[in-house]
């Protein structure tokens, strides 16, 4: 979201809901202070995704359908998103891009609420620009983890809550210094967003993910690598240890 995009007045979470959000996520446009960052971002999404020929695939808060769309090319993909609005968006590329309807399910879904999808039914979940917007990231990321196939993968990602990196990108603040001060102090979150937007140190975003029963893969940054504007993990659901001999029920008889 550049300052251009952004309203002078606060927002309220209803913005991702009614439609209006479609007009601020726009990642592609050319003045977008990080355009190349979410190029880069998308591209190693679609990468990850694509090392699993032919699985299924929920790209959850998938909006316009960046990574969708094309996924559905090879895969069984379901983009589900809070707003119609980006769902008539996706329909439109996915109709532009020549995508068969069977490979790519349009669902309305709040990510704030359990998905109403069974237990391990994906065998990848994409979750990009999703956590920042949700009030409680640990739940969402407990219910990723319950609809991934065993040996799934989870794509997610957070944007630094260290706001250094908003200094390589300037227009994304604007001139103003209170606007400035008072973005720095939210961890780069610009004053119309606090409140609806948190962003996440790293130590955070890690300890959320282990929190939700995953582990850490891989990882990529993206920025600057002192504070880079985003953190991708790839993860998998975490086994539980197994009991040690001690802590195992005993065998009848044995006492």
């Amino acid at each position: 979201m550049s300052a251009v995009l952004a309203q002078k007045e606060s927002l309220s979470r209803t913005v991702f809901s009614d439609g209006s959000y479609a007009d601020h996520f726009r990642p592609d446009a050319p003045d977008n202070p990080f355009r190349n960052l979410y190029a880069a971002k998308r591209r190693d999404l679609l990468r990850f995704a694509d090392s699993r020929p032919g699985s299924r695939v929920l790209d959850l808060g998938g909006g316009p359908g960046r990574i969708a769309v094309p996924l559905a090319r090879s895969h069984t993909v379901t983009l589900a998103d809070i707003s119609d609005e980006m769902l008539t968006r996706a329909a439109r590329a996915a109709e532009e891009a020549g995508v068969p309807a069977r490979d790519l399910s349009l669902v309305r879904v709040d990510a704030r609420e359990p998905l109403p999808f069974p237990s391990g039914s994906f065998d990848s979940v994409i979750a990009a620009d999703l956590l920042v917007h949700l009030p409680d990231p640990t739940a969402a990321l407990r219910e990723m983890r319950r609809v991934l196939a065993p040996n799934g993968q989870l794509l997610v990602d957070t944007t630094n809550r260290n706001p250094l990196w908003m200094l390589r990108h300037p227009s994304y603040v604007g001139r103003r210094p209170r606007r400035w001060l008072s973005t720095w102090r939210a961890g780069g979150v610009l004053p119309e967003w606090t409140g609806i937007v948190i962003h996440h140190s790293r130590a955070q975003f890690h300890r959320m993910l282990e929190d939700a029963g995953l582990r850490i893969v891989e990882e990529r940054a993206y920025g600057s690598p002192l504070a880079p504007k985003w953190m991708l993990a790839v993860c998998a659901a975490r086994v539980p240890e197994a009991a040690s001999p001690r802590d195992r029920d005993p065998l009848p008889g044995s006492r």
